[in-house]
């Protein structure tokens, strides 16, 4: 039996409402599992001052990336080479300071003689310099201009950067849609950088490198997401890449 026209307009309202609902709940839950994410990563910087340093003694510090190009799979393995050879008191104070890192262009090749570097990639395309008071590289930055690329990255992309001769594999997804690489630059090597600088990424060999044109759900196993305000409306959250570590094995902090 057919029902009358206006129980059919009752039984839509009632299901477009029970739709909006669900997702209402569904995204109420991804801000919960992106804000525990967040307040997590607070917590670990926190606690990473080395004692008995002043609370402001990570003020300031900062690390320089000169880039000669760009490339999704060498730039992580060299931000994660980078970052493991960077010595503990300074890792540290970089970890306090949010691992605060400028990205500028130029070619390492021209920087060496004048402006030696810390750290260079394999393929000599990245530069690093730090973590140290980035007045101290005032020279560098007046000299340089900031990294800039295309807004809206390959996806689907996927690649594997090697960071040990061996062992399990941990997985970086990034949703690149309309990312700007400058924006991209800086969201994965927060990611790397502290995930090794406080041992998450310990043993692991190597890095599956995922460029997704959407983003993955926020309440999935990740060990690591990188989350941020939402412009103009700090309330709501957003993440920009997310780090699974499964097999690896937990040495964080």
């Amino acid at each position: 039996m057919t029902p009358p026209p206006d129980q059919e307009t009752s039984h839509g309202q009632e299901a477009s409402h029970g739709q909006e609902a669900s997702r209402g709940q569904e995204a109420s839950r991804g801000q919960e599992a992106l804000r525990a994410h967040l307040d997590a990563r607070i917590a670990r910087v926190r606690r990473t001052l080395p004692r008995p340093a002043h609370p402001r003694a990570a003020q300031g510090v900062g690390v320089i990336a000169v880039l000669r190009a760009f490339d999704p799979v060498t730039f992580a393995a060299s931000a994660h080479a980078f970052a493991r050879s960077v010595p503990e008191s300074r890792g540290a104070l970089w970890y306090a300071a949010f691992t605060r890192t400028i990205f500028l262009a130029g070619d390492p090749g021209n920087l060496a003689d004048r402006h030696p570097f810390d750290h260079v990639s394999a393929d000599g395309s990245i530069a690093w310099y730090g973590p140290a008071p980035l007045t101290d590289r005032e020279g560098l930055r007046r000299l340089l201009h900031p990294f800039r690329g295309p807004r809206g990255l390959t996806a689907p992309f996927t690649g594997e950067a090697r960071l040990a001769a061996e062992g399990p594999v941990a997985r970086l997804d990034v949703p690149v849609a309309a990312l700007p690489l400058e924006d991209y630059l800086v969201h994965v090597n927060h990611l790397i950088a502290e995930a090794t600088l406080d041992g998450l990424l310990t043993g692991a060999g190597r890095l599956l490198i995922r460029h997704l044109s959407g983003h993955p759900d926020p309440e999935a196993r990740y060990a690591r997401i990188r989350v941020v305000p939402g412009p103009g409306s700090p309330g709501h959250l957003q993440a920009h890449a997310f780090l699974s570590c499964d097999g690896v094995g937990d040495a964080a902090r």
